[in-house]
């Protein structure tokens, strides 16, 4: 339960920098499609799991490279806080994906 916690942990601090640049992607992916709620769902959620991602995990590390100590004392690798926080992402790119097809079925 400790670690679930410190992925959550992780997570969150990942999400400072990965939500404003998806938010920023999913307006303008709006903006550009013809049915304007889907576009930004589908840019966003693109954006999540791509570039968006990558950039938040570049911005951490550049920021805060010395809290890997601290996950790693715990037991929790880099590369398992990354798949942790990605899959976590993939979730709730799921969850928009279902939010979708109930809105527009």
């Amino acid at each position: 339960m400790h670690q679930l916690k410190l992925y959550l942990l992780f997570h969150k601090n990942l999400l400072r920098f990965n939500l404003p640049f998806s938010l920023v992607v999913g307006v303008m992916g709006g903006a550009i499609a013809d049915n304007s709620l889907v576009g930004v769902i589908n840019s966003f959620s693109l954006s999540l799991l791509t570039g968006s991602f990558i950039l938040s995990v570049y911005f951490y590390e550049q920021r805060y490279q010395d809290q890997y100590y601290f996950y790693h004392n715990a037991g929790i690798s880099k590369v398992a806080l990354l798949a942790g926080s990605y899959l976590l992402n993939v979730a709730v790119v799921i969850l928009l994906f279902f939010l979708k097809l109930y809105v527009y079925a």
